[in-house]
């Protein structure tokens, strides 16, 4: 089924209102998928994923806004796989839906990879101001 933009943004705009009275985990994953969707890239990280705990909602609040902004964010991240924390630079470029809990794939600075975070290991969150850009 295709969606226009028009159609996906109020759609999405219903089922997060929905979502926010019921707390149902099926609208979040619905809304979710209608923010931000899947793709090739995430598919070779999911059967490694540990899910871990479930995202607070400011982080996911934040995580969304960076990706929609395109704006960088400096995190304190939990492996779940390691229990390694490590205090990273990200730059969000997609938000995957899998398994019912949401990931944030990212450029990471640390690492000078894309990588993929388990918005439920990220422990805090800052969004960071945007760099000067060459104009």
């Amino acid at each position: 089924m295709e969606l226009t933009e028009r159609e996906r943004e109020r759609l999405r705009e219903l089922v997060e209102e929905a979502r926010r009275r019921a707390d149902d985990p099926l609208l979040a994953s619905l809304a979710a998928k209608l923010v931000v969707g899947g793709g090739p890239a995430f598919a070779k990280y999911a059967e490694v994923l540990d899910a871990g705990a479930q995202a607070e909602p400011e982080i996911l609040d934040a995580v969304r806004s960076a990706v929609r902004d395109e704006r960088r964010l400096a995190i304190r991240y939990t492996a779940r796989t390691s229990g390694e924390t490590t205090d990273r630079v990200v730059r969000p470029f997609n938000i995957h839906f899998y398994d019912g809990r949401e990931y944030l794939e990212a450029y990471c600075e640390l690492r000078q990879a894309d990588r993929v975070f388990a918005v439920g290991g990220i422990e805090a969150i800052l969004p960071l101001p945007e760099e000067e850009r060459p104009g």
